[in-house]
C-alpha cells in the first residue's frame, strides 16, 4: 500500500528519479484517469477510489492525485513489461469500483527514454497514452508502443 503524495512532491521525486534513470535504472510513469478530461466528483466514490489505488500500489511506488480521479504513479526500477503488469493489475482491481461508479478508467504508460527524459515530457506522454487507451479493449496504452 502506497500513500498519496502531493503533486508538487511527486514532481520533485520524479525529477530525482529521472537522474537515476539517466544512469540506467528503468523508470515508468502510469497515468490512471477517466476518459477525456473528466474527473470523479467529490464524495464517497472518490474516497473509495483513492483508497483502492493506494492499496493496489506497492510501498515503493509514488502516487499522486493531481485532479479528482486522476492518478500519476511513478514506478522506479520498472521496465515496460512491469508497467504493463502493474496497469493490468490496477484496472482489474478497480473493476468493481468502475461498475458501481459508472466511470471507466484508462491507463497510459510512459517509460524513460532519451526523448522522454524530463518530468513534463513523461507526464505528457503518459497522458497522451491514457487518452488513446480508451480506443483499445484492455484500456492500457504505452506511449510510442
Amino acid at each position: 500500500m502506497s500513500d498519496l503524495c502531493s503533486p508538487s512532491d511527486f514532481r520533485l521525486i520524479l525529477d530525482f528519479a529521472i537522474g537515476i534513470a539517466d544512469r540506467g535504472l528503468p523508470l515508468a510513469v502510469v497515468r490512471l484517469a477517466p476518459d477525456g478530461d473528466g474527473e470523479v466528483p467529490e464524495g464517497p466514490s472518490l474516497d473509495r477510489l483513492r483508497v483502492a489505488v493506494a492499496y493496489l500500489c506497492r510501498k515503493t511506488d509514488r502516487v499522486s492525485m493531481p485532479r479528482n480521479g486522476q492518478f500519476d504513479v511513478l514506478l522506479v526500477d520498472c521496465n515496460r513489461q512491469g508497467a504493463l503488469i502493474f496497469a493490468d493489475r490496477v484496472l482489474q482491481g478497480l473493476e468493481t469500483w468502475q461498475d458501481v461508479a459508472g466511470i471507466s478508467l484508462g491507463c497510459g504508460i510512459a517509460c524513460f527514454a532519451p526523448n522522454l527524459s524530463t518530468t513534463d515530457s513523461l507526464l505528457k506522454a503518459a497522458d497522451e497514452a491514457r487518452k488513446r487507451s480508451f480506443d483499445v479493449q484492455d484500456r492500457i496504452e504505452i506511449y510510442g508502443g
